[in-house]
C-alpha cells in the first residue's frame, strides 16, 4: 500500500507519504512527532469530527447548528447522522449545551453549537 495524506495534526499541513502494511507502517514527509501518529491513524481507523446541523420548532429559525463531543470513526458517520436526523429542538438552547446523549451506545453526545431562543408564554 502506498498513500499520499495531508498532515492536519499540526498548522505545518505536511504532505505525509504512508506504504507499508498495517503493523509495518512506513510514514515519511513529517516534520514532527504528530505526523507519524496522524498518518497511522488515518490509515487504521480514520476519525473526522461531525458538525451538521438538527431541525428545530422554531418558527424563524429552522436549523441548529451542532457538533459531536469528541472524534468518530470515519465508516461510522452515515449510522451518526441517521440518529441526528431524528433530532428536532423545541426548547432554548445556548452553545454548549446537550442536544442528545450518548448517540449509537457509543458514549458521543450532540452539542449545540449555535444558539436558539423560544419566548416564555
Amino acid at each position: 500500500m502506498h498513500k499520499n495524506i495531508t498532515c492536519i495534526a499540526c498548522p505545518r499541513g505536511c504532505l505525509l507519504t504512508v506504504s507499508g502494511e498495517a503493523e509495518d507502517l512506513i510514514i515519511s514527509g513529517n516534520e514532527c512527532r504528530k505526523g507519524i501518529e496522524y498518518g497511522r491513524q488515518e490509515i487504521l481507523e480514520p476519525l473526522r469530527m461531525l458538525t451538521t446541523t438538527v431541525r428545530t420548532t422554531h418558527p424563524v429559525y429552522t436549523r441548529l447548528p451542532v457538533r459531536l463531543s469528541r472524534e468518530v470513526p470515519l465508516e461510522q458517520i452515515p449510522e451518526f447522522m441517521k440518529v441526528i436526523n431524528q433530532v428536532c429542538v423545541s426548547r432554548t438552547c445556548i452553545p454548549g449545551d446537550v442536544m442528545a446523549v450518548n448517540l449509537l451506545e457509543s458514549e458521543v453526545d450532540l452539542i449545540a453549537t449555535g444558539e436558539l431562543y423560544y419566548e416564555k408564554g
